[in-house]
């Protein structure tokens, strides 16, 4: 916890006032964090298909999230959880190469002199609302690129389509 406290110090999301004046081993904690799975396929969760801030794979998208003490559960946070329908057409996904250079294509037709490096691909089941408000789910690939090695960014591609999918 105090590790997690001087991050949010670090972070701005914590005031010097706010600070705790001491610590002990009674505060330390472990953070714990799930991501659904479907047939063995990871769940990219609605949260995580809204906004570009959201849909990077980290502990902290994470629709389920726990803080565990010495004094028990410190707080719980479920979201994001689905029951899923298992329908009877088969879908034909796209070749991981034709997929790739579609990822590959984008970053080239960039004009500038900037560096990518995919870093991580991740095959997912992506949740999300359509136009009439239903839940609807499509495989996608994942990517995550990182420019001149300092900024990252996420890159979805149905793998049904090749097609990009745009967050906002």
């Amino acid at each position: 916890m105090k590790n997690l406290e001087e991050q949010y110090l670090q972070g701005d999301y914590l005031t010097e006032e706010k600070r705790k004046e001491s610590w002990s081993q009674e505060d330390d904690a472990y953070f714990i964090y799930a991501y659904q799975k479907y047939e063995d396929i990871p769940v990219f969760h609605e949260m995580m298909s809204i906004a570009r801030v959201m849909a990077y794979d980290t502990p902290d998208n994470a629709p389920i999230q726990a803080i565990y003490s010495t004094r028990g559960i410190e707080t719980l946070g479920i979201s994001g959880v689905y029951e899923f329908e298992k329908g009877k057409q088969q879908v034909l996904l796209k070749p991981f190469e034709d997929i790739a250079a579609v990822v590959e294509e984008k970053f080239e037709n960039i004009l500038n002199d900037a560096d990518y490096e995919v870093t991580r691909a991740k095959f997912y089941e992506r949740v999300y609302l359509d136009e009439g408000q239903k839940y609807k789910a499509d495989p996608i690939w994942y990517f995550e690129v990182v420019e001149n090695n300092i900024s990252k960014s996420v890159t979805l591609i149905n793998a049904e389509t090749g097609k990009e999918i745009f967050l906002q």
